[in-house]
């Protein structure tokens, strides 16, 4: 079953692989953007949450731990899990 024998010319064709071309690329340019924008958002975040252990460690006089943050580790019976 050819392009021909359903009635459709080589121009509706060509003009059908160009739109679904068009689609294709329309929704990867979306795709790139939509991640470099969370990504630049989650950079944002880092550095606000950054800025607020910073502020809280300077507000405390130090605070626990010495003024600087560690990520917690789960150590148990002096082996790291």
């Amino acid at each position: 079953m050819t392009y021909r024998s359903r009635g459709r010319s080589i121009i509706e064709v060509i003009l059908a692989v160009c739109f679904v071309t068009f689609l294709v690329g329309f929704i990867t340019v979306l795709c790139i953007g939509n991640y470099f924008r969370a990504k630049r958002a989650q950079e944002r975040q880092r550095q606000r949450r950054l800025a607020k252990l910073a502020s809280y460690s300077e507000a405390s006089g130090g605070g626990p731990g010495g003024g600087s943050y560690e990520a917690p580790t789960a150590v148990e019976n002096g082996v790291q899990a």
